[in-house]
């Protein structure tokens, strides 16, 4: 018996060994994040839930500032964090596209996915935020899907250069960034094309989060625009045909990149069947897709309590080291 129980602890203590060596990349990740979120608890619960998209301070991480593309003479730029050590076989990439109901916002990083980002950053990750055209009289949603459409392709272009793993690239999405970012991965190869030298370049993604995105145009209310929106929406001359292109959920099929869905039955700007529909017609079509659903936070994370906001930490965070290759 004791014979056995040495051959058992032994056999014990060299499987732990093992499991921590191979999985020693990530549960650092697992510590580091905790280890951030449990530096930002404190700004977390004196914030007004909503102020968590707001930008975080980034003053600490080593930026760099590109633009990608030139068209018509209107350069637009992205923001490149890169990590202190890269993979040996090269830095997997998390690309940022910012909210603003198309018509406003910037490439910060929002408070509440913050931690998160810097931790993968501390992993080896390079953080991509990318800007886009803002919606205007001139500049509508087919160049805006393009900017964002354009920044993957600009990916692989300089993957050389500044040593990206291509077979490693995620986006999140926010609001009318996941929008963008669902029409931009979602549609063929000859949709959305905007500047003729990135065009030869693939825009394939392993994984997209999708956070609140519009994907049927159809069921927004248009009294809910924000007035930088209305001369744009003004000007559509073939409102049925316009939603109907730019509506994500007319562009599911098979073999889309793996998605995750995250939207809250209380938002009251974009209807939660907004994903849902997304989420059970994607699934027919065989894709890997699941959905996370809030019960009580609004569109801009208001009333966002802490079961809502441990469910999307925890469900996102476990999607991402699921699509690492850490």
């Amino acid at each position: 018996m004791k014979k056995f129980l040495k051959y058992f602890l032994l056999v014990s203590l060299i499987s732990i060994i093992f499991i921590t060596i191979i999985f020693r990349q990530r549960l650092s990740l697992y510590y580091d994040i905790y280890r951030q979120y449990d530096l930002y608890k404190n700004e977390f619960s004196s914030l007004d839930s909503s102020s968590l998209l707001v930008g975080a301070n980034t003053d600490d991480l080593k930026k760099e500032t590109i633009q990608y593309k030139n068209t018509k003479n209107t350069p637009v730029y992205l923001d490149i964090y890169r990590p202190e050590n890269i993979p040996s076989k090269g830095s997997p990439v998390i690309l940022y596209v910012h909210g603003g109901s198309w018509a406003y916002g910037n490439s910060e990083f929002p408070k509440v996915l913050s931690p998160i980002l810097k931790s993968f950053l501390n992993q080896g990750y390079t953080i991509i935020s990318v800007s886009y055209e803002l919606l205007n009289k001139n500049v509508n949603f087919s160049k805006q899907v393009s900017d964002v459409k354009d920044s993957i392709r600009w990916i692989y272009k300089n993957k050389t250069t500044y040593n990206f793993n291509v077979n490693e690239i995620g986006v999140i999405g926010i609001s009318a960034g996941a929008h963008l970012s669902l029409l931009a991965t979602y549609s063929d190869n000859e949709e959305f094309v905007d500047d003729g030298s990135l065009k030869e370049y693939p825009y394939k993604i392993k994984y997209l989060i999708d956070f609140f995105g519009p994907t049927d145009l159809s069921s927004l209310d248009e009294n809910l625009a924000i007035k930088e929106s209305i001369p744009f929406i003004s000007s559509i001359k073939n409102k049925d045909e316009y939603i109907k292109k730019f509506s994500p959920i007319n562009y599911v099929k098979e073999g889309l990149p793996k998605t995750l869905i995250v939207h809250s039955k209380a938002d009251t700007m974009v209807p939660y069947t907004n994903s849902s529909n997304l989420y059970d017609s994607s699934k027919a079509f065989g894709n890997k897709v699941s959905l996370v659903t809030l019960n009580n936070t609004d569109h801009d994370l208001s009333n966002l309590g802490d079961e809502d906001l441990k469910n999307l930490i925890f469900k996102v965070l476990t999607f991402m080291i699921n699509n690492s290759p850490l």
